[in-house]
């Protein structure tokens, strides 16, 4: 009796080591990207990796130049929004990188919902969530980055249901002529100064979401942008004070996990920017994650769209600064 014991112990022993070298098997092989990419890129038409963020404009303008339209949806996986309230685009700077989307929706009439895919990490910080329901009031008057909320008071809705639970959802109010926005709220008694006729502007929808609370695009069409710093989680300066410095492991695993995201939502984009934003990625991870960009150009068979930009980030002071170039067109 004492014996069958023994054995069935050792029996058990076993199955529970082979049953975790499986488990462990599983784990590894799913740490492989390249099935994922290639359900995303498989309708991809245009993919560019560029270095700023408003070189995502001279993606798009080049998209409609081949013939593809302007996707009526931008999903961007970012950790700033890159958009501006009470701003209008400088004539002389151009859109730059903290309000490209600006433009992207100005100059594109069709274009009527934005997605803005946050890290998780951000979107769970608890100050960020208290500056994401603060309520900012008139007080724009000089112009301020989208972050969460900008008229409504809704900070008990932040602190208690964030946006890994539920996305937010904005109607703002956009000018074509000079891609001046501001959110609109119903019954706002600043309305009458922040539009001083709202017939001239046109309406577009903002979601603030994570990876868990993004939705199913299946059968539609969007234009996905996505930006390294949304890996890094480094560098945040919208809110109070956020920086997640990464490990090439972890940066890789959060690079997946966007890759799995896309894959799951069946976004199956035509047109795709990736951008390093180096500014706002440690220096030891931009050769990682151009090696990332170039694995998605690889699987997808498809070149590099664009070698040099119209735009760039005026403000780049960093070392791989290349002034409207491609960091693949160094001379």
């Amino acid at each position: 009796m004492k014996r069958k014991i023994i054995i069935t112990a050792i029996i058990l022993f076993i199955l529970i080591i082979i049953s975790a070298g499986t488990v462990f098997v599983i784990k590894n092989f799913d740490l492989n990207p390249d099935k994922y990419i290639a359900r995303v890129v498989q309708n991809a038409k245009i993919i560019d990796a560029n270095i700023d963020h408003n070189q995502a404009l001279d993606v798009i303008e080049y998209a409609q130049k081949q013939g593809i339209k302007s996707p009526s949806i931008l999903i961007n996986f970012d950790t700033h929004s890159d958009i501006y309230v009470n701003r209008r685009i400088s004539k002389e700077k151009g859109a730059q990188i903290e309000d490209w989307i600006n433009e992207y929706i100005a100059k594109n009439n069709n274009v009527d919902t934005v997605y803005w895919v946050m890290p998780k990490e951000e979107a769970l910080d608890f100050l960020l969530r208290y500056d994401f329901g603060e309520h900012d009031g008139i007080d724009i008057a000089w112009g301020i980055p989208v972050f969460g909320n900008v008229f409504k008071p809704d900070m008990v809705r932040f602190l208690f249901l964030p946006l890994t639970v539920k996305p937010y959802t904005q109607k703002f109010l956009i000018n074509p002529k000079n891609a001046l926005m501001n959110e609109y709220v119903e019954g706002y008694e600043y309305n009458n100064l922040l539009f001083e006729d709202k017939t001239k502007f046109k309406e577009v929808t903002l979601i603030t979401c994570t990876e868990e609370t993004l939705p199913d695009f299946k059968g539609k069409d969007v234009f996905l942008s996505i930006d390294a710093d949304y890996m890094s989680n480094s560098g945040f300066d919208t809110g109070e004070d956020f920086e997640i410095k990464k490990t090439p492991q972890e940066l890789e695993k959060t690079f997946l996990s966007i890759m799995k995201t896309i894959d799951k939502k069946n976004i199956r984009p035509q047109v795709i920017s990736l951008t390093l934003s180096p500014e706002y990625l440690p220096s030891k991870h931009h050769a990682h994650v151009i090696d990332l960009f170039e694995r998605i150009l690889i699987i997808a068979g498809l070149p590099d769209a664009l070698l040099t930009y119209t735009r760039f980030n005026v403000h780049e002071e960093d070392e791989d600064y290349n002034g409207g170039k491609s960091f693949r067109h160094k001379n």
